[in-house]
């Protein structure tokens, strides 16, 4: 399924939570009218890496 850009793209920023799950804020959903059950494409730019163990995060990063 190729992915279609148009003006109407929103960013906004989203923390991983248990299990990889991000939340799509209550207001870009209702811009967009996005219920439960819609499929939706996401790009990904990591932002920030959660420090590891040994007190440094991992430098790869991913852009899309």
């Amino acid at each position: 399924m190729p992915a279609e850009i148009s003006d109407g793209d929103i960013p906004f920023f989203a923390e991983v939570t248990a299990g990889g799950r991000i939340t799509i804020p209550e207001e870009i959903r209702k811009i967009f009218e996005i219920k439960d059950g819609d499929a939706v494409f996401c790009r990904i730019k990591i932002m920030k890496k959660k420090e590891t163990n040994s007190g440094t995060a991992k430098d790869t990063k991913q852009t899309g």
